[in-house]
């Protein structure tokens, strides 16, 4: 399914290119992006983080995304998280995600279908994740996260597990896996996101199956597809991004040649 195939849509006006400051990380970045969205009751609404990283697994996983899109081309992303957003001091605040690689130690991945809690200092380095996103979504984060028991039980339902090795397969180049998109096998954590929405009363991304969800799915939405919203009488995404990272890739054609350069070109 080609989730980024609007050529003749207008982008997201809600969606809004911040660039880093000189020597800016992203922690920092982040601060800047949760003031300038959080409106007068920052948690009436939630918040997820897309990140890219530059690392050759995330580069896997950003090219396993290309056939979402309809120029072909990676994806900006390779990761995103739930941001439980501290409102007080946003720095502070925790992500929920399910990486690809589990920690070791505390409790099994199978009593929490992977779900992992972490600080979101983890993702402060800026050379390490070049590209990210902050997108606040109506819903309040209270509902959001009144699903995440219901996801950490739910195997029956997602198996998020299945989902971390099919995409490590692909990316590790397992007996030559192909990309779990073509079997609509997506991202875990994008898969989370889903379910955690759903349960909340709002599709995230419309018309895409839950288990078929990832970064670049959810970015699509945002910024392509926002109208659903509008025509829902919900309140449109919101956001703020920065994509410096790209492949310098220049097939000929006018629209497409710079994406590398020209980061507002999504």
């Amino acid at each position: 399914m080609v989730m980024n195939y609007a050529p003749g849509s207008e982008k997201n006006p809600k969606l809004v290119e911040q660039k880093r400051a000189d020597n800016e990380n992203n922690l920092e970045w982040l601060l800047r992006a949760f003031n300038a969205l959080k409106g007068k009751e920052p948690l009436a609404q939630s918040y997820i983080l897309l990140l890219g990283g530059t690392d050759t697994l995330s580069w896997r996983i950003r090219a396993g995304q290309s056939q979402l899109r309809f120029d072909m081309l990676p994806s900006y992303w390779s990761t995103s998280a739930l941001l439980c957003a501290n409102a007080e001091n946003v720095e502070k605040s925790k992500v929920l995600h399910i990486p690809l690689f589990q920690p070791q130690g505390g409790v099994f991945a199978t009593e929490r279908n992977g779900v992992v809690e972490s600080p979101v200092s983890i993702f402060k380095d800026s050379e390490q994740w070049k590209n990210i996103a902050l997108i606040a979504f109506p819903k309040a984060q209270e509902d959001v996260l009144n699903s995440l028991p219901h996801f950490q039980r739910g195997r029956n339902y997602i198996d998020a597990l299945e989902h971390i090795l099919r995409w490590l397969a692909f990316a590790w180049g397992v007996a030559r896996t192909p990309t779990p998109i073509n079997d609509g096998i997506g991202l875990p954590t994008a898969c989370m996101l889903e379910s955690l929405y759903s349960g909340a009363g709002m599709d995230l991304t419309p018309g895409l199956e839950t288990r078929a969800s990832s970064p670049e799915a959810i970015w699509a939405t945002a910024s392509r597809w926002y109208k659903y919203f509008e025509n829902n009488k919900l309140e449109m995404p919101k956001g703020r991004f920065c994509t410096p990272d790209s492949y310098n890739i220049n097939d000929g054609h006018k629209k497409l040649s710079g994406r590398a350069n020209k980061s507002t070109e999504y």
